[in-house]
């Protein structure tokens, strides 16, 4: 199944409810967590979970008498979607333009450096998609 459309911030509040709910979670569930931090309408939190589900994000079973529902993709994908509408859209797709403006805006400790260039070092080695080895 594939996703439509960018997740706004109480989207992705709501998946990361229901990825720390292997069983899934029902709308009142959902609500339950989400109104221990920060106020909000069940209706809201319905009308979200609905677009979720439209949307391809989550899908919904019936058990019982309640509809439970669970995330479609998994939080790594959903996180690497994420980052990349971010640099998309703020960085004109340039990561390195992300990474720069992330190294000017705080102190860069060596084992933060060490970690990049580790991840450097695994991108480096993998085989990219034009590849044919």
């Amino acid at each position: 199944m594939t996703t439509e459309g960018k997740l706004t911030p109480a989207q992705f509040e709501i998946l990361q409810r229901v990825w720390e709910s292997p069983g899934g979670m029902t709308v009142a569930e959902i609500w339950d967590a989400v109104r221990l931090e920060r106020d909000v309408s069940r209706t809201t939190i319905l009308n979200l979970v609905d677009r979720l589900e439209k949307r391809g994000w989550m899908t919904r079973s019936k058990d019982e008498s309640v509809f439970r529902y669970q995330a479609a993709v998994d939080r790594l994908t959903a996180e690497n979607q994420l980052a990349n509408d971010f640099v998309q859209d703020f960085f004109a797709g340039s990561a390195m333009s992300l990474v720069m403006s992330l190294l000017g805006s705080k102190p860069v400790t060596k084992a933060d450096i060490r970690k990049l260039q580790r991840l450097l070092d695994e991108t480096d080695t993998k085989p990219s998609a034009g590849d044919h080895t």
